[in-house]
Order: C-alpha cells, then sequence, then structure tokens
C-alpha cells in the first residue's frame, strides 16, 4: 500500500484476506506475484503456446515433406539417366562388335555393323534394285550398291569401273582405320581383300572405302532415308565424290565412298609449313577453284529432289576446305553434298556452312546464294591462306575473311591480302590473283540477290589464264605433287545427270 492508505486504521480493511503490508500484520512476499501468476493468467498464456508450438511442428513436417520430394525428383533423374546410360552402353557394346582386331599391325581395326546384319549385300553387277527391293532389303539390314539408271540402249553411264561389288560379309571381315569424326559423324578407311573370279586362278584384289556412320539423323522412315540418297547417286561429275553404297539397319546408317588417298583441302593449305613443305603454288589454286566451281555449277543444275530443287535450299549445303579432296590424280572431288534433308534444322543450323551465311542470320532462310557465299568464302581461304571464321575446325580460331578482306581492299592494302606462298613469286599480285579475288568477294556479298550464278562464276574463273612465264616458272620450280593447272582443264563441260 501507499503511505496515503496507510494512514488508515487496519479495521478500515476488514475484509480482505489477502491484505498483506502495513498497517496488516501480514508481511508481503515480493516474489509472490512474479513466481506464482494467477490461475487466470496460466489459462490466458497457456492456448498461445500451444499454438506456436503446432505451427512449429507443421512448418517442420511440410519441409520434411518437400524434402521428400525433392529426394523423390533426384532420384528419378538419376535412375532414367542410368536407364539411358545403359543404353548408350548396350548400344555402344553392339556397335563394338563391328570393331575386331583381325590384323597383327598397329592400326586400329573395326568392323562394320552386328549380328543381325551379317548378310549379303547385293551382287548384281549391272540391275540396280527397284525402290521396293531397296526397301526389302535395308528391313534386312543388307549393303546396297547404288548406281545410275540405264540409258536407253541398256547400258549403264558412267559406270563404276573402278570399284567392284562386294558382299556385307567382305565388309565385316574388313581391317578399318580411323580417319577421323566429322559433323555427320565418324570415317573410317576399309580395305576389303576380294577375290576377283575374273582372273585365272582367282588372284585377290585390295580395294579401299570410306564407310562414314552417320549419326544425329532426324526420325526417318527407310525410304525418306533411301531416296536422297538414289538421288545423290545419280549425281555424276569429274569433280563429285560418287556415292558407293548405303547401309541401312535399326541401330546403323553407313553410306560408303571412294577412298581419296591424298587428303583434302584444308590439311594441303594449312597442314605443316616446315621447311619440308612443298609450296601450294598458284596454278594449283586457281585449279581448285575451277574444280570447285564447275560442281557447284552441276549440283545447282541437276539437283533434282524436291528439298535440293527448292529455292529455299542450298543444294551441297556445308561447302569448305575439309568437304574438297584431292584425288589420286590431283582432281579435285567435292563431298558431303546433299544431306541437308537428312538432318532437322537445329542440327543443320548449328554445323552446316550455308546456315552462317548473312541472309540466314537476317531470315532464317538459305538457298542457292547461300552455297555462292560459301564458294566465296573457300576462295578467299584460297587467296588468303587464312582459316574462314565460318568453317574452322573446333579448337582452331578462324577470321571472319569477307569482312576482312573488303576493310583491306577498302584501305589501299591489297597486296597484303594474299597467302606469303603466293606473294614470294616475283609474279604475286598477277592480273589473274586480283580477278579472282573479285569474284570471291562479289560471290560474299551481304546481299543474295547480288551474288552471281554459279554458270556465270564458271565462266569468269574459267576464263582467267596463266602467263607462260608463269607455267613455265611453275614447271621448273615446283614438284608441287597436288594439283596442276591441267588437271583439270580436260575435263570439258560439266556432264548432265542420268534420268531418274
Amino acid at each position: 500500500m501507499t503511505q496515503a492508505l496507510q494512514a488508515f486504521g487496519y479495521d478500515s480493511y476488514s475484509g480482505n484476506p489477502g491484505l498483506c503490508g502495513k498497517p496488516s500484520p501480514i508481511a508481503c512476499n515480493s516474489s509472490n506475484n512474479d513466481d506464482n501468476p494467477s490461475p487466470a493468467a496460466s489459462v490466458d498464456k497457456t492456448p498461445k503456446y500451444r499454438n506456436k508450438f503446432g505451427l512449429y511442428l507443421f512448418l517442420l513436417d511440410a519441409a520434411g515433406l518437400v524434402a521428400l520430394v525433392l529426394l523423390f525428383i533426384l532420384y528419378y533423374k538419376k535412375s532414367h539417366k542410368l536407364k539411358k546410360m545403359l543404353k548408350e552402353f548396350e548400344k555402344t557394346k553392339s556397335s563394338a562388335s563391328m570393331l575386331n582386331n583381325n590384323n597383327n599391325d598397329q592400326e586400329e581395326k573395326h568392323d562394320i555393323g552386328d549380328d543381325k546384319t551379317k548378310t549379303e549385300g547385293h551382287r548384281d553387277p549391272i540391275t540396280r534394285p527397284n525402290a521396293a527391293a531397296q526397301e526389302h532389303q535395308t528391313k534386312r539390314g543388307k549393303l546396297v550398291f547404288v548406281r545410275p539408271q540405264h540409258n536407253s540402249e541398256g547400258s549403264v553411264g558412267n559406270k563404276m569401273t573402278d570399284h567392284q561389288i562386294f558382299e556385307m560379309a567382305d565388309l565385316l571381315k574388313a581391317s578399318a582405320v580411323g580417319l577421323g569424326k566429322g559433323i555427320f559423324g565418324n570415317s573410317y578407311k576399309a580395305e576389303i581383300t576380294m577375290t576377283n573370279n575374273g582372273v585365272a586362278g582367282g588372284r585377290q584384289v585390295k580395294q579401299a572405302v570410306v564407310v562414314k556412320r552417320l549419326r544425329d539423323l532426324k526420325p526417318l522412315v527407310n525410304e525418306e532415308f533411301t531416296k536422297p540418297l538414289r538421288l545423290i547417286a545419280n549425281l555424276k561429275h569429274p569433280n563429285l565424290l560418287p556415292l558407293l553404297a548405303y547401309y541401312l539397319s535399326k541401330d546403323e546408317k553407313l553410306l560408303l565412298y571412294k577412298y581419296v588417298p591424298n587428303g583434302n583441302l584444308f590439311n594441303r593449305m594449312f597442314g605443316e609449313r616446315g621447311p619440308d613443305r612443298i609450296p601450294f603454288r598458284w596454278s594449283s589454286r586457281l585449279s581448285v577453284a575451277r574444280g570447285v566451281a564447275r560442281a557447284l555449277e552441276y549440283l545447282h543444275h541437276n539437283a533434282t529432289s524436291s528439298a535440293q530443287s527448292s529455292s529455299s535450299t542450298a543444294p551441297h549445303g556445308n561447302l569448305k576446305s575439309s568437304n574438297v579432296l584431292l584425288d589420286e590424280n590431283d582432281g579435285v572431288l567435292v563431298s558431303d553434298y546433299g544431306f541437308t534433308s537428312l538432318f532437322a534444322l537445329p542440327i543443320a543450323a548449328q554445323r552446316m556452312v550455308s546456315y552462317k551465311s548473312p541472309e540466314y542470320q537476317k531470315t532464317k532462310k538459305v538457298s542457292k546464294e547461300s552455297d555462292v557465299w560459301s564458294y566465296g568464302s573457300l576462295v578467299l581461304e584460297l587467296l588468303t591462306g587464312k582459316i574462314s571464321a565460318c568453317t574452322a575446325p573446333p579448337g582452331v580460331n578462324g577470321i571472319d575473311l569477307c569482312s576482312w578482306v573488303h576493310r583491306t581492299v577498302r584501305e589501299e592494302w591489297t597486296a597484303e591480302i594474299f597467302d606469303m606462298e603466293l606473294t614470294v613469286r616475283r609474279t604475286a599480285c598477277s592480273g589473274g590473283m586480283l580477278r579472282l579475288l573479285q569474284i570471291a568477294m562479289r560471290c560474299c556479298d551481304p546481299s543474295p540477290e547480288k551474288r552471281p550464278k554459279m554458270k556465270e562464276v564458271v565462266r569468269e574463273v574459267e576464263s582467267i589464264r596463266l602467263p607462260q612465264s608463269e607455267v613455265v616458272e611453275d614447271e621448273d620450280l615446283s614438284l608441287d605433287p597436288s594439283l596442276t593447272d591441267d588437271s583439270l582443264s580436260s575435263t570439258g563441260p560439266p556432264a548432265r545427270a542420268e534420268p531418274h
């Protein structure tokens, strides 16, 4: 009580049994109110504590449930990934049956196929199977050789005289050396030993082919896969690498080509440049430009499939120096043409050269003019000795050649454009080099409608002639085993495709 209240007598507070302190004789305990709250207060606080505890339990249960769901999702993904890896392993294991060490040398050896595909191939040396027979063969997993159609007299035009028909069993037994991994799949050189029954005593002969194992194809039924290949097989030109055969099964899609011993143009230009290198002369480079132009003009004129003839598709689609091969006669052979329809657009756009063209970056469309742009880029590589960024292999830095050349010409540094192997000659910056440079720059024009047609390009490139002094100098000073200016001049006008 306050001092004012204590002034009243004890009798004034009678009837208050809990009263303590003066004037009451009962002393007060100071901890009573703090340590022993009233029952009413305890009753008020208990529900609050219970509510908080329930909330904590709810949050804990929710967190546990979320963790359980996350663990289940993680387990499902890991399980799915593991199943996928097991499938890939089984597929690899199945494909590994194609790899067979059957020689004692140090080369890596591969067998193509699996147990289900070890069947005989097409053996008829003349008659080309019709579409129904081919589809029946591909269902069974057989090797199908492709040829052009018969002409009116029943003979085969441009017959494969340098390659014999062989069976899938022969290919399975062949030793194979890996040639590398391309954007469409791995390639192998297979050397096949056959018994030539047409020779007395059945003498054994060997022939080499390239086996390309396709990957990342879009889903195709048999006819969708074989139809473009039959059209490709009917394209016959001295500067096109011919398709010899194909193999189609559930797990494997193989293409067989003639083996070209001298490698590709990319390695010839950008390979070892040590003291033992044989210079790549101007006459050889001009021959390459001519041969590639002829092949591309032929493709543009004779590609007959609905996809290839469309103005929205590039007949070649992937023209670059690594797809230009040099054969045993130092001739030019353009490879990997006509594959556009076999690949889905995202894969084609990521890997094929035509999809690097300026028009595709703007309109998402490619055409014959995109091939012309690719040709211009390739010719600039020939002249400058620099690698184009649009065709540089993985791990190799290239430059935007079209922009670099235009900028250099604009700054009047034209002499700096040409490759050192060309400029060290006293004929450097000759009129022929400048003319070819102008043609390449027109082909690389950012506007497709301003680029020349390949027919015009062929005419202009073939009109470039070497002065006699340059021809004599090349003959005297160069032992160049690459291309000569005459290696393609005797091929004559491009041949027409056989009727389908």
